[in-house]
């Protein structure tokens, strides 16, 4: 538009020098300078087709002008939205970053705490039974659970006890019903016929009670625990390895004094993505001693995966994951020098070899 409005900004201009070089007496000149009449009518017509062409030029102009003008005022505005917003974001990425060195100057003040006293052999003792006490309370909260899923069964069961009862009480009364009215019926019949030797009454039968287990769940609480534990056992040898990196510390092999790793350590770049090895759900996600920023997946059927030493911690209590989703951030929380992932499988509470249940790096 631009352009355009310069385009006839010049023409314009060409029609303003040559009506200023002609004079403002151009059209009385010609009119004295005519002899012919004819002539002279053409010349004056051909003056006005000029000047009205030159009018409709110059409305255009003023058109474009003002819609310019209006354009501008519309881009200035928008201009001004886009400045704030940027303005917002700038303050909330800047708000981001401090709460994130916040962060990181508490859990490294932590571990600089951890490391001022030295990995003692007491200190990893004291760190393991720390992270014991946290699967053991897990196992409880899981036994609890079942616990009280196999009560509220147990009460669904009786519940649909007492209504098939009620059922069948109520389908006995009408039967006992039925017989009495036929019973009723005979002996009106026999007032009227001579009597005759009666036919031996059937037993009453008893209606069929309904089948438990039409209404009945397709699956106690032992048979979901046991489906979801063979589906877990399924996958050995399947798993995906949580971080890509290079395997360092393998279970079993020694710590430090009789103190043997329970788990793997995998020493991957800082940053780097954590991922879940098996759909479950996260039952710990904090700060532990010894273990930094710890995840703690229960997969069900009394299968658990432990991820340590995080930077960032991606999920929540309580929230479901499935196979492969990012859970956390490598780092080097809880007293590790360098940037690793401590990784382990729990069974019924105890560490397993990982090894046999991942498949190829």
């Amino acid at each position: 538009m631009s352009q355009s409005i310069a385009g006839q900004r010049e023409q314009i201009g060409k029609q303003l020098r040559a009506l200023y070089q002609a004079g403002t007496r151009s059209q009385l000149k010609l009119l004295l300078n005519q002899q012919d009449s004819t002539a002279l009518a053409r010349n004056l017509r051909y003056y006005d087709y000029l000047y009205a062409a030159r009018r409709e030029q110059m409305q255009v102009y003023v058109e474009a002008i003002h819609r310019f003008n209006a354009l501008e005022q519309e881009i200035t505005t928008a201009v001004s939205a886009l400045q704030a917003e940027q303005a917002t974001l700038e303050q909330e990425q800047a708000n981001l970053v401090s709460e994130q060195e916040a962060r990181r100057q508490l859990i490294a003040s932590a571990d600089a705490d951890l490391q001022s006293k030295g990995s003692t052999l007491e200190q990893m003792e004291q760190d393991r039974r720390a992270l014991q006490k946290v699967i053991e309370r897990i196992e409880r909260q899981r036994e609890l659970a079942r616990a009280q899923e196999e009560q509220r069964q147990r009460e669904e069961a009786r519940r649909r006890e007492q209504e098939a009862e009620q059922q069948r009480q109520l389908a006995l009364q009408q039967q006992q019903e039925q017989q009495q009215q036929q019973a009723q019926t005979q002996a009106q019949q026999a007032q009227a016929t001579p009597p005759a030797a009666e036919p031996a009454a059937p037993p009453p039968q008893a209606p069929e009670r309904p089948a438990a287990q039409s209404d009945s769940p397709a699956y106690s609480a032992a048979d979901l625990a046991r489906l979801q534990k063979t589906t877990f056992a399924a996958n050995k040898g399947k798993l995906p390895w949580p971080a890509r990196g290079k395997l360092v510390s393998r279970f079993g092999e020694q710590r430090q004094g009789s103190v043997n790793w329970d788990g793997l350590r995998i020493h991957a770049p800082a940053g780097s993505e954590v991922r879940a090895v098996y759909g479950g759900r996260v039952m710990y996600a904090d700060w532990l001693r010894g273990q930094g920023m710890l995840l703690v997946l229960d997969h069900g059927g009394g299968f658990m995966s432990l991820y340590a030493h995080n930077d960032v911690l991606l999920r929540e209590p309580g929230e479901w994951v499935q196979p492969g989703d990012a859970i956390a951030r490598v780092g080097n929380s809880g007293g590790e020098k360098e940037p690793a992932l401590y990784f382990e499988i729990r069974q019924n509470g105890q560490p397993v070899n990982p090894l046999p249940w991942l498949g190829k790096p």
